[in-house]
């Protein structure tokens, strides 16, 4: 069975691709973050710190700790990792989950988005001859 030049040239494109995988080293591992409340803000870079060999890969890391990492490198938009939810793909994540079970690759965005607490409710202050 003979392949057409097309099919080549896709093999040797997958095959490409699986090469730079493999030679994309810890230390590549970035996510793009977009504050959802500022669109015309830069996206900030979030170098995802390095694990010890053999102890975890990056894709294992849970959804709680990139909202501390993020929190940690834009402390003036986000002071508080509970305040903030983050989005890929349209999905909200949940802190329990991992990147990987979400399919972040290097290079993705996650966009975070700020929580809204509802004001609570005021009482209007009565006149101390109204009965309470």
């Amino acid at each position: 069975m003979q392949r057409g030049a097309s099919g080549f040239r896709r093999e040797d494109r997958r095959r490409k691709r699986e090469r730079e995988r493999e030679r994309m080293s810890l230390s590549d591992w970035h996510l793009a973050v977009k504050l959802a409340d500022q669109p015309l803000a830069p996206k900030s870079i979030l170098r995802l710190p390095e694990t010890e060999l053999g102890e975890y890969s990056l894709g294992s890391y849970s959804i709680s700790f990139l909202k501390q990492l993020i929190a940690g490198k834009l402390q003036e938009s986000v002071p508080d990792p509970e305040l903030i939810d983050l989005i890929y793909c349209g999905r909200k994540l949940k802190d329990d989950q991992t990147l990987d079970f979400y399919g972040i690759q290097p290079g993705s965005t996650v966009h975070v988005l700020r929580k809204s607490w509802p004001e609570p409710d005021q009482k209007p202050d009565l006149p101390s001859n109204c009965p309470r």
